[in-house]
């Protein structure tokens, strides 16, 4: 059913934006997927018929709940102010990057020099000079790479090696891109043959800043010794020059949850809107409000890291059940964790939900008197 699912007594609509059986993800929430405007968000659904681009990539508008198709590809996408990017196989197999702008539609393939991985996430700075990707580099011992692609020379280099950058969450500061983010997840373990078979060790999840194009470090006082270890859901804090991120008190990395903190370079960790305790966060373009999920209890959370404020906005209804691979091949089947995320108007929290046993992805309509309380008008 597509409509209006929920009327909340705190004046919150939610909405099912998304009714297909096909497998579906609103996207990993380090950022909004829409464009500066707001009038629609992108989701991924799963297409295995237009294999090798098994992902089509589809464009909702938000209120009217209509959709057009941006593309098929496979795999990796990222965003850059309301434009949308993504990979995708060309014909003969060569990789291809894409742009769709969701505000003039248009899409251009844009040249990618030779050494960008076929798997690799990717992120891409403002001016879209550098595109910056993962890389493994060995496991015997085991070693891991950071690279960026000068996309204006044409080349590419490894600017930063390390043993436990296996998953990096590479993100490009959003106002001079020249500053890129890193998650450290020191004490990883992985076999000689690539296998993991420990996400992160004693050490904790940290994170460091790599200067572009020279690759110069920059460390942040969060994770041990500082604080607790970071959950690995992190996000700038709009042009700031900080980030926002979640740390992790237990364990359990699937329902790990703590407290909301930024960071600046040179500055100690901040926790803000103490006591709330949230797992995955993103936040909108001006840092100003965050959005932000949470298990045990179930509760999607906005708040605001200048004045601590902080609300409920809805439960996600969502099992917080792990991703899986499909029949044990390359497929993989969306995780029904929320990833809540917050549009650039702060009028919509874009989330996803498998309360009906299919995940959907949900929309959830926020009363202006919210954001008002939240900055203290």
């Amino acid at each position: 059913m597509i409509g209006l699912v929920e009327e909340l007594a705190n004046g919150v609509r939610v909405y099912q934006t998304t009714g297909e059986p096909a497998d579906k993800s609103n996207i990993y929430c380090e950022y909004p997927w829409c464009p500066p405007d707001s009038h629609c968000f992108v989701y991924t659904r799963y297409a295995p018929e237009h294999a090798p681009n098994r992902h089509e990539f589809v464009a909702c508008d938000l209120g009217t709940w209509e959709k057009r198709s941006v593309g098929f590809g496979s795999g990796g996408c990222t965003m850059n102010a309301g434009r949308f990017y993504y990979k995708r196989v060309g014909a003969g197999g060569a990789q291809e990057f894409v742009r769709h702008d969701l505000e003039t539609w248009q899409t251009q393939v844009l040249e990618l020099p030779d050494g960008v991985p076929m798997s690799s996430s990717l992120a891409i700075s403002a001016d879209e000079r550098y595109l910056a990707y993962s890389r493994s580099l060995g496991f015997d011992p085991q070693r891991f790479g950071v690279g960026i692609a000068d996309l204006q020379a044409g080349r590419c280099a490894i600017i930063h090696e390390d043993p436990y950058v296996c998953n990096p969450h590479l993100q490009f500061e959003p106002a001079g891109g020249r500053q890129l983010m890193v998650q450290h997840n020191r004490g990883c373990v992985f076999a000689p043959d690539g296998k993991m078979e420990l996400l992160c060790g004693k050490e904790g999840c940290t994170l460091f800043l790599l200067s572009i194009p020279d690759g110069q470090v920059t460390r942040l006082s969060v994770g041990p010794p500082y604080t607790a270890s970071l959950s690995g859901h992190e996000t700038w804090l709009g042009a700031t020059g900080g980030l926002i991120a979640t740390l992790n008190y237990i364990e359990d990395y699937d329902y790990g949850k703590g407290r909301v903190v930024t960071v600046h370079p040179d500055q100690p960790a901040r926790e803000v809107c103490v006591p709330w305790e949230l797992n995955h966060i993103g936040i909108e373009p001006s840092g100003r409000v965050f959005a932000g999920d949470a298990y045990l209890p179930d509760e999607i959370i906005v708040g605001s890291p200048h004045t601590g404020r902080a609300e409920v906005v809805c439960a996600s209804r969502a099992t917080y059940n792990r991703a899986r691979r499909r029949g044990g091949g390359p497929d993989l089947v969306h995780d029904s964790h929320p990833h809540a995320y917050i549009t650039p108007d702060r009028r919509w929290v874009v989330f996803n939900s498998d309360r009906d046993g299919t995940q959907q992805v949900y929309a959830a309509r926020l009363p202006e008197a919210m954001i008002d309380r939240l900055e203290g008008r």
